[in-house]
């Protein structure tokens, strides 16, 4: 009885989860002049770095470990992708956004992997691309408390301390994103994100809720 009453709360736990975030912010004062000559924005794929618990890590290789960072990479820009065109393009398009699965065709032709795009300038990448403007980021993610340690606590909480609140975060994100000028090489947008997600949570969950964040504050509704 007490051992399925434990499991129900543990459930419980698992569907309430916790969410804490941080952010940092910056427009331009140039934005608004610049976004009127862009006609093309490309996202690029996200220089990713996923931080493990120990266990996990003794499983993966480096070759294994660099081939997860560069899969979310990806699932980030395509994510973020559709969230921009919700977002920024739902009532009218006020900037095209080139398919990923282009930009990443023409970044593969000139052999150049994300966490090499910052050095390369803004202007010689939308050149590269074909494109107006450009938006870069980085990704960090962590994992600092497994969901079985954090719902045992969870629960123990619950239990025998049910006045001390807080439940340690399964998955952590921090994101930083940037958008270029094409043509000037200036930065006009950037934001910076720290992302807690509690039980229940992934990496998945950590991406998404980022990039739908994120896609809500760029201010091409000024265009």
């Amino acid at each position: 009885m007490r051992r399925a009453f434990l499991m129900m709360m543990v459930l419980v736990v698992l569907g309430l989860g916790s969410c804490n975030y941080s952010r940092n912010m910056y427009t331009s004062p140039a934005f608004s002049a610049a976004a009127k000559h862009h006609k093309t924005i490309a996202i690029l794929p996200f220089d990713v770095q996923v931080g493990l618990r120990p266990n996990q890590m003794r499983r993966l290789t480096p070759e294994g470990l660099y081939a997860l960072e560069l899969q979310h990479g990806r699932a980030v820009q395509s994510a973020f992708q559709i969230h921009f065109l919700k977002k920024v393009n739902k009532k009218e398009e006020k900037v095209l956004v080139q398919d990923v699965n282009v930009t990443n065709s023409i970044l593969k032709e000139h052999d150049i992997q994300p966490e090499e795009l910052s050095s390369y300038p803004a202007t010689e990448l939308a050149q590269m691309l074909g494109v107006d403007a450009v938006l870069v980021g980085s990704l960090t993610t962590d994992k600092p408390v497994s969901t079985a340690v954090a719902a045992l606590y969870a629960v123990y909480t619950f239990l025998y301390t049910p006045y001390v609140g807080g439940i340690g975060p399964t998955n952590t994100g921090n994101t930083v994103m940037r958008i270029y000028d094409g043509a000037s090489g200036d930065l006009l947008w950037s934001y910076d994100k720290v992302l807690s997600r509690g039980l229940g949570s992934d990496t998945h969950h950590i991406i998404r809720a980022i990039t739908r964040k994120a896609s809500k504050k760029i201010p091409y509704s000024q265009k």
